[in-house]
């Protein structure tokens, strides 16, 4: 059952569901599970009451230690929602499109200070760049050069740290159908350079999706560093090594692939070398430094989004991006100049501007294309 579901625990342990359980178990003294064979109006709107007063003891106990937002305890309930539905096929409560909460939670947003989005931060290219200089200066040559190639990647790809490593904490392991390996990485010539076609899976929203149907072109060539030469430089070192070409293609001197948290301490490491504050980087600051760079370059959005694998991928429809696009995206990111004040990004910056959902909806034909497209939320 669990396997049948995207993320493989059908939700079960998302930050929503974990504190329905304890408000209902240890808060109320009642069951967190509503009896999905009893469908009367009294007994569904018994559950939504619950859900309601669930919603306002989050937004008033706060259970984290910190104030949640409006939206944050929003998600929670619709993930609490999603995951009933998903273990007992039946609608919990009275179904968000006839719940009071959403309105509960705009009063509660309305009256209270909201806390501050939560700033993102990206690795300027050229941070990236000094900061391996200095922080792997003590490794060994294997381990420099993995590293190089997998912080370069990571950038140039605007990946996602679980596109490249294992998510060990969720208890992922290696799968050389699903997981890039040394065999996924091809040569591509252009203008005299050797440029790299990386063969991998998409993923997001914490969901793996299956099969390595994605192909990434990573330039070589940029000014602040080069990438493809950096991949190719390591895939000679693991070969010289004895790593076969099936294991992970990012991995240690035994094969074993390097994990997310691996890449978050490596990043702070690296940007902490820098002369920049750790704590405020990331895994996820690779994928936002590079869009940011690519953003500064002036790369458009469109570019960008189809470069990144974001989720507003209907704009594939009309836009198809070439081996040369991809290599311009990829140079620029490597190559682009970004002042500290840039490295804040939001996914705002990569909305269909008018003129785009305009195009969109002559081209595919679609009276609704606008509220579609404009519908669409980022959750990485």
């Amino acid at each position: 059952m669990c396997a049948a579901n995207a993320d493989r625990v059908g939700g079960q342990h998302s930050t929503g569901v974990r504190a329905w359980l304890g408000y209902c178990v240890y808060g109320r003294g009642i069951s967190p599970i509503p009896d999905p064979l009893d469908v009367s109006m009294a007994h569904r709107r018994l559950v939504e009451e619950r859900l309601e007063d669930f919603a306002v003891w989050y937004a008033v106990c706060r259970p984290s230690g910190k104030q949640a937002s409006y939206r944050t305890i929003g998600k929670y309930v619709s993930s609490i929602r999603g995951w009933y539905f998903r273990f007992y096929g039946a609608v919990m409560g009275l179904g968000a499109s006839t719940s009071r909460i959403p309105q509960i939670l705009k009063g509660y947003g309305r009256s209270i200070d909201q806390p501050p989005p939560r700033e993102r931060i990206g690795c300027a290219p050229r941070d990236l760049a000094v900061g391996m200089e200095l922080a792997l200066a003590g490794e060994t040559e294997a381990s420099r050069a993995m590293w190089r190639a997998a912080l370069m990647f990571g950038m140039s790809a605007l990946a996602r740290a679980v596109e490249f490593a294992l998510d060990e904490g969720r208890g992922e392991t290696f799968d050389s159908t699903q997981h890039m390996t040394a065999r996924d990485v091809s040569p591509v010539l252009r203008g005299g350079l050797q440029h790299a076609a990386v063969r991998m899976r998409k993923r997001k929203n914490l969901t793996v999706l299956r099969g390595k149907d994605c192909v990434v072109v990573i330039a070589a060539g940029g000014t602040h560093f080069d990438a493809a030469r950096e991949l190719f430089d390591w895939l000679a070192v693991r070969r010289g090594a004895g790593i076969a070409d099936g294991r992970p293609l990012f991995c240690h001197a035994d094969g074993s692939a390097i994990s997310t948290e691996e890449v978050r301490c490596m990043v702070r490491r690296v940007m902490q070398a820098a002369g920049r504050n750790p704590s405020i980087y990331g895994g996820h600051s690779l994928r936002i430094g590079g869009a940011t760079a690519a953003h500064a370059a002036g790369v458009p959005p469109n570019l960008i989004r189809l470069m990144g694998r974001w989720s507003s991928d209907v704009y594939a429809v009309y836009c198809r991006m070439s081996i040369e696009s991809a290599l311009g995206v990829g140079q620029a990111i490597a190559s682009a100049m970004v002042t500290a004040s840039s490295e804040a990004f939001q996914d705002e910056s990569l909305e269909l501007l008018p003129s785009e959902v305009t195009r969109l909806a002559r081209i595919t034909g679609g009276e609704d294309i606008e509220e579609e497209v404009w519908g669409v939320e980022e959750r990485d």
